[in-house]
């Protein structure tokens, strides 16, 4: 079977080109892209294509890229392809954003390749990555610990700008597509930048590539079909993750979420990892930041949540951390309250807004107070028997109160501790002073007096106090 065959059948297998598409071709010049640009010339008429070429000068070879395009820009021109030309300073860009030469050219690259697409109206971007590349990568992946379907390597199809990048050369080795050219009288120009070994990419190509083909000459393909085959699996475990996350998240924010401890515990482990993986993608795509986390990063979060510990934290990439308390893990780019201990008046009547939810405050009849709902979020005092104004304010160490129907006195602390109230939670949590700092109530937990017995129907000042929580606040316990 010949190269044109192969690539026909790879292509007719994965669906991946169409009667009269519009195909922008990414080419630099070398052996890979010229190959891919003269393949689709030759298709061109028999499957209807309509192409176009862009081609990037990054400015980091000086004279040399700048004929590498113009060569490009010539072979198009000999064939009537509709040639865009795009330069651009990945030095400057890289040195901007303090990222790796690399990683801009490749940003920049792709910029160029959406702004084509949009100018061709195009309805796929086609790029030349092969087999070998595909070997590479995957290796490289694999000992850096990348984990889900970045396992996986090179995707055949990916979306991109609305539309979609596919490579039909997969399936082929560079070898292949060296040899391609030179039947046909191609002559592409080279980077000497490829054989470097400061880039990590050309070492696994000089050094472990050539051990893995001596062993088996096919071994491209076998690592194609469990490309494939990763990517699949990791789709359809990814949905039943999802799903378990679902179940697992007890309330989420754009840039936090909070688990259950024993629903996450209840997944089956080969989940467990992946709905950490697809809840930290979530987090950082949120946050507009490409996910850097690796497989060490969800082993640690795996040990937070199955310690025996009731708390403890993990501080992952880029600020994210992740903080358990007693069934609760909050994981989230989420800045600490502190110990706030500003105490605020309460107006009567009025509301006050405080960080953990609102405090309303009326004056009640006394005929109203048999009517009155004595609920955990409401409190009414007998304004008589108490100094006004009445204060709300987050709790301080060594702060007590006097629980109603107990002798002495106990720790608000203890009192968090035995109704295990998450410890990000405390730092928020309302007290209710009056104007000598006795505390009178901490909302949904403790009172520190009495409802008032035997009320005088004729009174007009009995004060009921109603908290209205925030949704995702607190653990409101019976």
């Amino acid at each position: 079977m010949t190269f044109s065959e192969r690539v026909t059948r790879f292509i007719g297998t994965h669906h991946l080109v169409r009667s009269n598409e519009r195909l922008v071709l990414g080419v630099s010049g070398g052996a890979d892209s010229m190959a891919l640009l003269h393949f689709f010339y030759m298709k061109k008429k028999d499957w209807e294509l309509e192409l176009a070429v862009c081609s990037v000068d990054h400015t980091l070879r000086g004279v040399q890229s700048n004929e590498d395009q113009n060569y490009v820009a010539s072979f198009c021109k000999k064939r009537e392809i509709l040639f865009i030309g795009k330069t651009v300073d990945a030095r400057s860009w890289s040195a901007k954003r303090k990222i790796s030469i690399e990683t801009g050219a490749r940003e920049l690259r792709y910029k160029a390749f959406a702004e084509a697409m949009a100018v061709f109206k195009a309805d796929a971007l086609v790029l030349a990555h092969h087999g070998d590349d595909q070997i590479e990568t995957m290796l490289m992946r694999q000992v850096r610990g990348t984990i889900g379907v970045g396992r996986a390597g090179i995707p055949v199809r990916r979306p991109f700008e609305g539309k979609e990048i596919i490579r039909p050369f997969l399936s082929q080795t560079k070898a292949d597509l060296e040899r391609y050219c030179s039947e046909n009288g191609i002559v592409p120009r080279h980077d000497e930048s490829n054989e470097s070994d400061a880039h990590t990419r050309n070492r696994f190509r000089k050094n472990v590539l050539p051990f893995l083909k001596k062993e088996n000459p096919q071994v491209h393909l076998k690592f194609q079909y469990e490309s494939e085959r990763i990517a699949e699996d990791e789709s359809l475990l990814l949905q039943m993750a999802e799903n378990r996350l679902e179940r697992a998240v007890l309330d989420k924010k754009k840039c936090e979420y909070a688990l259950s401890v024993p629903e996450f515990l209840d997944i089956h482990p080969a989940l467990q990892r992946r709905t950490i993986h697809l809840l930290l993608c979530y987090l950082y795509t949120n946050r507009q930041l490409q996910p850097p986390h690796q497989s060490i990063h969800i082993e640690q979060l795996l040990q937070l949540l199955h310690s025996s510990h009731s708390s403890g934290s993990v501080i992952l990439p880029k600020g994210l951390t992740a903080r358990r308390s007693y069934d609760r893990c909050r994981i989230g780019f989420v800045m600490e309250s502190g110990d706030i201990g500003e105490q605020t008046a309460i107006p009567i009547p009025g509301r006050t807004d405080f960080l953990s939810g609102s405090i309303e405050a009326a004056y009640l009849k006394g005929e109203e107070l048999s009517s009155a709902a004595y609920t955990r979020d409401c409190f009414i005092l007998d304004g008589d028997h108490i100094a006004l104004p009445l204060y709300v304010r987050t709790w301080r160490v060594g702060d007590r109160i006097s629980p109603n129907g107990m002798t002495g006195s106990q720790k608000i602390q203890r009192i968090f501790i035995n109704e295990k109230i998450d410890r990000n939670e405390r730092t928020k949590w309302p007290l209710i002073t009056d104007a000598n700092g006795r505390i009178l109530w901490l909302p949904l937990l403790r009172r520190g007096m009495p409802f008032p017995s035997s009320p005088d129907l004729e009174k007009k000042n009995y004060i009921k106090l109603q908290f209205i929580p925030f949704t995702d606040f607190g653990r409101t316990q019976e």
